[in-house]
């Protein structure tokens, strides 16, 4: 189970990420993922991902997924704070590049001047 607390700047919506990230909740995080990611006039969405509980690799596998199909439509998902084991799971996977990925809020703001805003 999880929670997403939206915050919204022009272009970029951040969100903050509560809870698991796990094979029970794939259909439904994929569901809200997409509709910000889609949403008019977005070009970044930024996951907090510092309160994360546990990941898997099917919640992992909704963020690549994700991720690749905004990169189809110049938009792309954005890693902020990632906590620990989410870390280790990305190089575990041998992704750690694949998405942005931003220690603090100072150098998501440097990189992505809207989410100041």
């Amino acid at each position: 189970m999880f929670a997403l607390k939206a915050e919204s700047h022009p272009h970029v919506t951040i969100l903050r990420f509560e809870g698991d990230m796990c094979l029970s909740d794939v259909a439904q995080l994929t569901k809200e993922l997409e509709a910000h990611l889609f949403a008019p006039h977005i070009r970044e969405l930024v996951l907090d991902l510092s309160t994360v509980g546990k990941v898997d690799t099917a919640g992992l596998g909704v963020l690549v997924s994700i991720n690749t199909r905004g990169l189809g439509m110049r938009r792309r998902l954005v890693l902020l704070k990632p906590a620990r084991h989410v870390v280790a799971l990305l190089r575990q996977a041998e992704i750690e590049g694949f998405f942005p990925t931003f220690d603090s809020e100072e150098e998501l703001k440097g990189y992505i001047p809207d989410a100041a805003d």
